[in-house]
This record gives structure tokens, C-alpha cells and sequence, in this order.
């Protein structure tokens, strides 16, 4: 038999690490850089502190490693299952939609009959109002022309019954054909790319529309 299990953690220190972070955290809050002496504090205590933040990201992986493993163990045994449950709801809607879809195509062909119909109803009682007219005989040319404006086009019948809980959404979607000819609001820029030019060129590599600065940034060892 298949089972998953995780032994019990304890995190008990990790309310000791909080209170010690927050006192070095006011601690660094407090310094005022304004000598040698106190740029080399500022530069122990991050280092001090760097060291903690290692030595925590450590405990920490090493705590969640059996946790990890544990998930991989849980996804590797719901994986074949669930994608095979998601195999059969990919065939029964494409199985479906083919299906409303022809119905559909059917329901439309039955409207237009339906329309051309009363069509040709009203044209018809328009063309006997327009012969009335041409005798001479206005009032019944006016209830000819009344019956017309009368004439309702049926509406063909939905061809499928929707299962309970079963709906459907339509989405449209786009594909560019001609970058050239896309508006400049669709354009989106690369700023990953662009950054990878700009770190392996220092800068040195004008970027027409770009603009290019630097940070600094702490490192230390330790």
C-alpha cells in the first residue's frame, strides 16, 4: 500500500530567531553612518547578520526537504489519474462542442428558411398594397401594407437541451500575422533582454528609447 508521511517539526526556535531579527533590525535602523567607525559597524553588523540570514535559509531548507519530498511523493501518485481525468474531459468537450456546433449550424439554416419566408410573405403584401394603390383603392392598399408590418419571422428552437451544470464560453483570441503593421500600444518591450545587453555591455551599448543606469549593490562574504 502507497503512503505518504511527514514526522512531526519543530519550529519552537523560530520565535527566538523573530525576537533577535527585530532587535537587530532596530539596531540597524538606529545607525548613523557619519565616520569610518561607524561605516565599519553598519558593515559588521551586516555582515553578522548575513551570516544569520544563511545559517536560517539552511535550517530552512533542511526542515522543508522531507516536506518537499513528501509533495513530490503526493504529486508523482495523483498525477497519471488526474491526467487521465483530464484526457477524458478534453475528448467529451471536443466531443461536445462538435456536436453544438453542427446543431447549430442546423438551428441557423432552419432561421434563414424562416426569415426568406416571411420575406416573401411581406413582399407579397406589399406588392398587392402597391397594385391596390395603382387602382386607386387606398384603404386597401393601407390594410395590405398593415398586414405586412405584421408579419413576425418565427424563431427556430435551440437544437440541444444543456445538461445541468454544463455552459459553455466563447473566447477570441488574436494572432499576429505583421509585427510592422501592429500599433505601438501592442508592442511590449523586452525588458529581460534588455537588461542582459546592458549587464554584458556595462552600459556601454546605447539603446535607442532605453535609458541606462547603474545600482550599487552590498556584497559581502561571510
Amino acid at each position: 500500500m502507497n503512503t505518504v508521511s511527514v514526522n512531526p517539526i519543530d519550529v519552537s526556535n523560530v520565535e527566538n530567531e523573530l525576537v533577535e531579527a527585530d532587535k537587530a533590525l532596530r539596531a540597524a535602523e538606529g545607525i548613523v553612518i557619519q565616520d569610518q567607525s561607524t561605516y565599519e559597524l553598519a558593515a559588521n553588523v551586516r555582515k553578522a547578520v548575513n551570516a544569520k540570514a544563511k545559517e536560517l535559509e539552511g535550517e530552512r531548507k533542511h526542515i522543508k526537504e522531507p516536506i518537499i519530498e513528501a509533495g513530490k511523493r503526493l504529486d508523482s501518485l495523483f498525477k497519471r489519474p488526474i491526467d487521465m481525468c483530464k484526457k477524458v474531459i478534453g475528448i467529451c468537450d471536443q466531443k461536445m462542442i462538435n456536436y453544438t456546433d453542427i446543431q447549430e449550424r442546423k438551428r441557423k439554416e432552419e432561421q434563414d428558411r424562416l426569415d426568406r419566408i416571411a420575406e416573401k410573405k411581406r413582399q407579397e403584401l406589399e406588392a398587392k398594397a402597391d397594385a391596390k394603390r395603382a387602382e386607386g383603392q387606398e384603404d386597401k392598399a393601407d390594410r395590405y401594407e398593415e398586414k405586412a408590418t405584421e408579419v413576425l419571422t418565427p424563431v427556430a428552437a435551440p437544437r440541444v437541451d444543456k445538461p445541468a451544470g454544463v455552459h459553455y464560453t466563447e473566447r477570441w483570441y488574436g494572432e499576429v500575422k505583421d509585427l510592422k503593421a501592429l500599433p505601438d500600444e501592442y508592442k511590449i518591450a523586452d525588458e529581460s533582454k534588455i537588461n542582459k545587453v546592458i549587464q554584458a555591455t556595462k552600459g556601454t551599448l546605447p539603446i535607442p528609447g532605453v535609458r541606462i543606469f547603474s545600482k550599487k549593490i552590498v556584497n559581502s562574504r561571510g
